[in-house]
């Protein structure tokens, strides 16, 4: 679990396992341990990395919060990479992560393999969403408990089921103690400042899976199928669950990300094998070509051959007359 310095940030990663890179963007307030999970069951075909965003987890705050934004922290996405060796990935993103995920395909497409966006926006804040943002930054500059507010909001993020699950309750509760003030100031700064993505994931032209809690009151069922129609991917509704469906549901979150996964590399095997074909077809085409040539080749050379020859006896009959 490295700390990785990225941009005078100091970012926590979770990095376990081997093979084609899958990097999962957690949700608001909470933090990179939310994938564990998922880290848990895809480590040992793929390479798991789960970032804590700045403020969050182990990773450093934003020492300006308002140099907090969508694009600033789709750059430290993308310097984890680098510094890791990693040239392209599966990006994963719940709430806040998606709309993190979206700004690494804004100003990194070529960053990013496939896309997974679970529980999240593709529009940007309205009014009156931008105006509760600003309001809950002032209530943590005038020294509101985060533990107070972040508990209000773990309980709007569970389904009824889900909050009659006491460790479960707990354990979203402890993963949203993580953050500290300036870490939600900066992350309400960047969430309220996005852009609209709605154009940006017509566009898009990577693979992508849309993933929803089929309770989610923060980002409903109605959101998600908005999303899969602009970017024409699957969309998969976890029964009975609300907007974490990877800590509510993780099997079942598990099962539709590995279909997903496997589908890709399916898909990659399918075009390194039509490449092939193409080359060897084109190798086979141009078979004939290289034996006309060298046909024309041997003609050209028995006529020179023949003209010298024609050439020595004129001149030996030359010198007898």
């Amino acid at each position: 679990m490295p700390l990785l310095e990225v941009d005078d940030h100091q970012i926590h990663v979770i990095d376990r396992g081997s093979g084609d890179a899958v990097v999962f963007l957690h949700a608001f307030p909470l933090q990179a341990a939310m994938w564990d999970y998922q880290v848990d069951a895809f480590e040992e075909t793929h390479r798991c990395l789960a970032i804590d965003l700045p403020g969050f987890g182990a990773s450093t705050a934003e020492e300006d919060t308002g140099r907090a934004s969508m694009q600033h922290w789709s750059n430290l996405v993308v310097g984890v990479l680098d510094q890791l060796g990693i040239d392209k990935a599966t990006v994963v993103g719940c709430s806040m992560g998606g709309y993190l995920a979206m700004a690494v395909v804004r100003h990194h497409p070529d960053r990013v393999e496939r896309l997974v966006l679970c529980d999240t926006k593709a529009k940007s804040d309205d009014a009156g969403g931008a105006a509760r943002r600003s309001e809950q930054q002032n209530q943590v500059r005038s020294g509101s408990e985060i533990s107070s507010m972040a508990k209000g909001m773990v309980e709007s993020f569970l389904s009824a089921g889900s909050m009659a699950r006491p460790e479960l309750v707990s354990y979203v509760h402890a993963l949203a103690d993580g953050g500290t003030a300036e870490g939600w100031i900066g992350a309400l700064e960047a969430m309220k400042g996005r852009p609209d993505s709605m154009l940006l994931l017509r566009q898009a032209k990577v693979p992508a899976l849309v993933i929803v809690g089929e309770l989610d009151r923060v980002s409903p069922i109605a959101e998600a199928r908005s999303i899969r129609l602009l970017i024409k991917g699957e969309l998969v509704v976890v029964p009975n669950v609300g907007h974490l469906p990877n800590l509510e549901d993780p099997l079942a979150f598990n099962e539709a990300l590995a279909a997903f996964l496997s589908a890709g590399a399916a898909a990659g095997d399918a075009e390194a094998v039509e490449a092939a074909g193409a080359g060897e077809a084109t190798e086979a085409a141009g078979e004939p070509e290289a034996g006309a040539a060298a046909a024309e080749e041997t003609e050209a050379e028995a006529q020179v051959i023949e003209a010298a020859d024609s050439s020595e006896t004129g001149g030996e009959s030359a010198e007898q007359g």
